[in-house]
């Protein structure tokens, strides 16, 4: 049977934020011959061609989603392309992206846990079928309207051959692999060290990356790879002073630089963040008149308490006030064993990790 060509026509409402790359763009668009909304994702053909990408070859990211039919991997509706684009169409989650929630405030540990599981879940089917995603950040993780956290985005995948391994030589900068600086062949723990990447983020803030290769002086490409595969970025060991050792442990065995000692599968990193059971509820808002707050529920007698702690900066000295009260911020009360004066930065976060334990 021969081919048939037809017509799909959309209209354009809005575009979304995006830091996908140089190929492709996103917005949302009304079908209207089904009279719905949904996210579409546009691809330059001339981007591809000077990029060398056969323009067939990129419909792979349409394959390979409807290969990877899975609860937590987006679904693409159709794919189709005119003159100078190709388009993928794909239902419109209206929260958004995990990105647009990091950027609008901080992640508390039990979403860190929740949102991990969700779409690791997703990648550990992917890797089940021989592919390997190569773009894990938070643009490319969707919440769907139960909250549920969506993998997307398959631009840059590849299925494995039989060495377990699959050529790649794009990559997003920051989450870039110290293999991948070395050679193109890709595996499933370079998708491994991206989990890492992006699990860093949701523990430190969604743009701890850029502001560390700003700490770090790295001003191009030759700089970022000394960094990266001397394991100096990121930045082992800092992280905010909720985040417990359990997940700073699964973080840097993502971003090991030695891959004997990388994670080598992703049910392994779902096992250990399902086994964290610490500071779970702290709220980190460091533009707020509590920097964290914590609220605990008695069931028994049907109650909730919460935990504040306040920092005022008096030139340059610190002090930690720590109370608790009720939700209406009523009859607050000091908690003296957790309250310091007169501190410097590094006995300030030493003092909150331990406050934060304490309170736990």
């Amino acid at each position: 049977m021969t081919g048939v060509d037809t017509s799909i026509r959309f209209e354009p409402i809005n575009n979304t934020s995006n830091d996908q790359g140089k190929n492709s763009t996103n917005f949302i668009a009304k079908d209207l011959q089904l009279d719905t909304k949904l996210f579409m994702k546009k691809i330059s053909k001339e981007s591809l061609n000077k990029q060398g990408i056969k323009i067939e070859d990129y419909f792979l990211e349409a394959r390979l989603l409807y290969k990877g039919k899975h609860t937590n991997i987006a679904e693409i509706q159709y794919a189709s392309q005119d003159e100078k684009s190709i388009y993928l169409a794909m239902p419109l989650y209206e929260n958004g992206s995990l990105s647009s929630l990091m950027d609008s405030r901080y992640l508390t540990v039990r979403e860190i846990i929740k949102y991990s599981l969700d779409f690791l879940s997703g990648l550990a089917y992917i890797h089940s079928k021989e592919m390997v995603h190569l773009d894990i950040k938070p643009t490319n993780i969707l919440l769907d309207n139960t909250n549920r956290a969506i993998l997307t985005d398959f631009g840059l995948s590849r299925i494995l051959n039989e060495h377990g391994t699959a050529e790649q030589n794009m990559n997003y900068a920051y989450i870039r692999d110290p293999q991948s600086f070395e050679i193109n062949k890709r595996s499933i723990e370079s998708d491994i060290y991206q989990v890492g990447t992006l699990l860093y983020r949701m523990c430190n803030g969604n743009d701890v990356l850029k502001k560390q290769c700003v700490q770090l002086k790295i001003n191009d490409i030759h700089e970022l790879r000394d960094n990266v595969i001397n394991g100096k970025f990121p930045i082992r060991k800092y992280y905010l002073p909720h985040i417990p050792n359990k997940l700073q442990k699964i973080v840097e065995k993502c971003l090991e630089v030695n891959l004997n000692k990388r994670y080598n599968n992703v049910i392994s990193i779902m096992n250990d963040l399902s086994d964290i059971d610490e500071h779970l509820d702290w709220k980190y808002s460091p533009y707020d008149e509590f920097i964290y707050t914590k609220i605990e529920m008695n069931e028994k007698i049907e109650k909730s308490k919460e935990f504040v702690i306040k920092i005022e900066n008096l030139n340059n000295k610190f002090n930690i006030i720590c109370m608790n009260g009720n939700l209406e911020g009523k009859n607050r009360r000091r908690i003296n064993k957790c309250c310091f004066d007169n501190l410097d930065v590094k006995e300030v976060t030493k003092n909150l990790k331990e406050i934060i334990k304490e309170i736990n």
